[in-house]
């Protein structure tokens, strides 16, 4: 059974590694003067992405975050 953390947790895992894959595309359209900024934003958003299923998984069940 999912807790209302599990949700919270795989909902905020599958909205970073979306936001993620956006900043990728950006990261190669952007200016130089732009990169650093979306480099930093683009590892954060993998990070938290990764704890968020690091999390998820350590838990029982913990199959829950597929991405």
């Amino acid at each position: 059974m999912q807790t209302d953390k599990e949700r919270m947790l795989y909902l905020i895992a599958v909205r970073a590694a979306r936001q993620a894959e956006r900043l990728a595309g950006e990261f190669a359209r952007a200016a130089s003067e732009e990169r650093e900024q979306i480099l930093a934003a683009l590892e954060f958003k993998k990070w938290l992405a990764a704890s968020c299923r690091e999390a998820l998984a350590d838990r029982p069940g913990g199959n829950l975050v597929n991405l």
